[in-house]
Order: C-alpha cells, then sequence, then structure tokens
C-alpha cells in the first residue's frame, strides 16, 4: 500500500526507535510479536499512531487510479497486501475511493514475506500463483512473491538509484501505470 499504491510516509526509524526495536531485529511487527502483552500493546498504540498519521495525509501515486481502472476493465483481479492494520487500509482505501477486490493486511496472518500471506489471496480469488504479479516496492514484497512462486515488479519511482534486492525482482518498473504492459504481456 504505502510505497507502491500511496506515497510512503512512514518514518521506519522513527517508529523503531520509539518502540524500542534493536538495530539488529529486521521487522517491526516480527520484534513486536516477541514482546510480552504489556509492552505489545504500548508499541502496537505506537505503530498504530504513526500509521493513522500517514494514512491521513498520504497522497496516492501517479496513475494508481488509472492502474486500478485499467485492471478491472481487463477482468483482471486485484488484491492489497500490506503489513499495516486493517483500520490503516480501510483508511487510506475510502479516503482515496480506492476499491479492490481483496484486502490482507497485518490482521490476516500470516504477512510478507511469508509465502502464504500472497497464496492465501491466490486462493481466495481463485487464480493460480503463476497468474499473479506481485507490485511492490520493498524486499518483503519479492521475498514473498518469490516464495510463492509469482512474479513480482519492484515499483522504484521516486528512487535514484536501484536497491541491493533489486535483482530478485522479475521487473522493476518506474512508475506504476507500467504494470499494465506488464499485464498485457508486454515486459
Amino acid at each position: 500500500m504505502d510505497g507502491t499504491l500511496t506515497e510512503e510516509l512512514l518514518d521506519f526509524a522513527a517508529i523503531r526507535e520509539e518502540i524500542g526495536v534493536p538495530s539488529e531485529v529486521k521487522g517491526i511487527l516480527e520484534h513486536i510479536a516477541e514482546l510480552g502483552e504489556e509492552e505489545r500493546r504500548r508499541a502496537e498504540e505506537i505503530l498504530h499512531r504513526h500509521e493513522i498519521t500517514a494514512a491521513d495525509a498520504c497522497e496516492l501515486h501517479v496513475g494508481a487510479e488509472e492502474v486500478l481502472a485499467g485492471l478491472r476493465e481487463r477482468g483482471v483481479k486485484t488484491a492489497l497486501l500490506t503489513r499495516n492494520s486493517a483500520a490503516c487500509a480501510e483508511r487510506v482505501l475510502s479516503r482515496h475511493s480506492l476499491e479492490l477486490d481483496y484486502v490482507a493486511t497485518r490482521d490476516n496472518r500470516p504477512h510478507k514475506p511469508h509465502p502464504d500471506s500472497i497464496l492465501n489471496i491466490t486462493r481466495r480469488l481463485g487464480i493460480s500463483p503463476g497468474e499473479t504479479l506481485m507490485v511492490g516496492d520493498y524486499l518483503y514484497d519479492l521475498q514473498a512473491a518469490e516464495a510463492a512462486g509469482t512474479d513480482s515488479a519492484l515499483l522504484l519511482e521516486g528512487k535514484r538509484e536501484l536497491p541491493a534486492f533489486a535483482p530478485m525482482a522479475t521487473y522493476c518498473i518506474r512508475e506504476l501505470r507500467e504494470v499494465l504492459r506488464l499485464v498485457e504481456g508486454g515486459a
């Protein structure tokens, strides 16, 4: 969602610092899962506050509405897979009047980068992993796609340099509109 359909406004360094995520721990959600009940509740409140603030301020990436409409016109099923909360995803989708066939948040376990985060969606939508394109902007998107056996498109909008994980992507795209070309087979 953020970084793909919308601009990325989450300051992950600030979130990690406020929660107290050690630098050697890769994921915020993975750290929170290991906390005791009281600490976990506090960490979830911090994360929720940051997510809702970003959801209330984010703008769509150029072409997001066009891509979703174009996919719908072509009969392509769409899903949102995010590590954000359901409340955050709902806020973003309603603010921007976006419609997708399915929305999976961190409340739908397992979440990215686990392969079942994608495979559960493909089963629900009745499509095969081989017919699926995971579009994302971060390592977890590519890891989930690779593990699930789906193609992936790494969105590089606004990035000057390729991230170290870019070679994992099936495709690298500079703007979201390129998804329509990929879906039509024009790699």
